[in-house]
């Protein structure tokens, strides 16, 4: 008896959590200190084996998991048994929802493919992808992955290298004929496509055998979106970079020509970045799995080590 008891006692604890979105508010509505409730969550999490709240020193939201517990646990009495079997469930099967974050430019290439090889593969998984350019605030969000271009700079999250995607500069023919031979010692005084943060500024261009030379470049236009970049690229606005994936089949169309084709810049890092916790559901593996199957693909790619 004493079991069930402790198991309720914690499904009450949890039932204050989620119902004032705090662990400060749930201490004090129960008389309790903040760590007593944080503990017994992670002791919840652990008996489930799933997580149930994303949290850090800034935010706090609960997981899918989370709101389903939420939503049944006032009547656990005669449900405990069947509720507990399908929340622990996701961590040994891809179901549930998938919530995954990413780059436009990404997104609408190889990140969609992934999700697609997902679902084909796990057809009882829901997946909601979001793209954005712009940083964000993954455990407020409520996703449970995000797709990172560069570094990841959140300390709370925790960051795995997928590997490092290759980058060329490229142009249309009409505009290099109006430009003229392109060389290093040029290119700081033609117009480029800037792409915010990544290309503009001073960039570091690598030769064949990856010696540096910092270049300057004058970007009258510069944008965040690796899409809007491209376009203007394809447009005729300036020199511009892009992944050999994205602009391969131009390149063979001979609507762009490589510039500087003995020069790349240098490659950038592609990261998934994930809330912090020692649970993962089955779901978020198997993303990243598909994801890592579909990039090892791509030319260009480099996957890390």
């Amino acid at each position: 008896m004493k079991h069930t008891h402790d198991r309720l006692d914690l499904l009450d604890t949890f039932i204050k959590i989620g119902e004032s979105g705090s662990l400060s508010k749930a201490a004090r509505l129960l008389g309790t200190s903040q760590p007593t409730v944080s503990r017994r969550l992670l002791e919840l999490e652990r008996m489930l084996g799933c997580k149930l709240a994303l949290r850090t020193t800034a935010s706090f939201s609960l997981t899918d998991e989370g709101r389903s517990l939420l939503a049944e646990a006032r009547d656990l009495g005669d449900r405990w048994s069947s509720l507990s079997h399908r929340l622990s469930g996701g961590q040994s099967r891809p179901e549930g929802m998938l919530r995954v974050i990413g780059p436009s430019g990404y997104g609408n290439g190889f990140l969609t493919d992934a999700v697609t090889d997902l679902r084909a593969a796990h057809p009882a998984l829901r997946v909601e992808l979001t793209l954005t350019d712009r940083v964000i605030d993954l455990v407020a969000s409520g996703a449970e992955c995000w797709i990172c271009v560069g570094e990841v700079r959140d300390p709370d999250l925790v960051s795995r290298k997928l590997g490092a995607m290759e980058r060329i500069l490229l142009a249309t023919p009409e505009l290099l004929k109006r430009l003229g031979p392109v060389t290093i010692a040029r290119l700081p005084s033609l117009p480029c496509v800037g792409l915010v943060p990544y290309v503009q500024g001073n960039v570091r261009l690598l030769d064949r055998s990856g010696r540096p030379r910092m270049v300057a470049l004058d970007t009258p236009i510069k944008t965040d979106s690796l899409l809007s970049s491209y376009r203007a690229i394809l447009n005729g606005a300036g020199i511009g970079a892009a992944a050999p994936w994205m602009c391969q089949d131009d390149l063979k169309a001979g609507r762009v020509q490589r510039v500087l084709p003995h020069w790349w810049l240098e490659p950038i890092g592609i990261h998934v970045a994930l809330p912090p916790g020692l649970y993962r559901p089955a779901r978020v593996t198997a993303f990243i799995d598909a994801l890592k199957g579909r990039m090892h693909s791509l030319p260009g790619f480099r996957p890390a080590t």
